[in-house]
């Protein structure tokens, strides 16, 4: 564990992100793997935080209303990882490390079931191919912005739930980030940003076909 935390932990941004970016892609990886494998299609679909959140309706008017729509979710869900780093954990992880690795594996799921709302046809074995979908290049953004905003813990949670209690942190760099993390910050919005866009731009053309 302590080899996970020098790196997880470091003071470089980019060996923060690839250490993190490293342990979210195996984790990734092996549950698509067995959600294909094993898991019934469809079994999330309707039912992803995502779907509920963009409702009822399969896509916007045109294709700049729907990539606003998709961004203010995304960076919705990013401002929440950045927020859950106020705290840290016993072990003194950054608690929206933790908050960051469970979207891959939703997302790992769905595409193991095929669980979009709109069908892609039938369950997708893990593949080189995902990378031509918006949402890797999401998950690589969420996962920026939790290494980027590492540092700003102002409490550390002591216990186990349901009976944690909290204990402030005594430090002169709370809510300070550095120059490189100001950058990593908004690198991540711009990537979400394009990969909201291209996700905008697959589903019209979905309906356009």
């Amino acid at each position: 564990m302590d080899v996970f935390k020098h790196y997880l932990l470091h003071d470089r941004l980019l060996i923060r992100f690839m250490a993190l970016l490293g342990i979210v892609v195996v984790i990734f990886v092996g549950v698509w793997a067995l959600s294909y494998l094993f898991l019934p299609e469809g079994i999330l679909r309707g039912r992803s935080l995502g779907q509920i959140l963009a409702g009822n309706d399969l896509a916007a008017d045109s294709i700049l209303v729907e990539w606003l729509r998709i961004f203010a979710i995304n960076l919705g869900v990013m401002l929440l990882h950045v927020v859950a780093n106020v705290w840290r954990t016993e072990h003194d992880y950054p608690l929206g490390y933790i908050t960051v690795v469970t979207l891959p594996i939703l997302y790992a799921v769905t595409l193991g079931t095929d669980s979009f709302t709109l069908s892609q046809g039938g369950k997708m074995p893990p593949s080189l191919a995902v990378l031509g979908r918006s949402g890797p290049y999401e998950i690589a953004a969420y996962i920026l912005a939790a290494t980027a905003t590492h540092s700003i813990a102002k409490y550390r949670l002591k216990g186990r739930w349901p009976k944690q209690t909290s204990e402030a942190i005594v430090s002169n760099h709370i809510f300070r980030l550095a120059r490189e993390q100001w950058i990593g910050l908004v690198l991540a919005i711009a990537i979400l940003l394009v990969s909201n866009a291209w996700e905008a731009y697959r589903i019209m053309l979905y309906f356009a076909e």
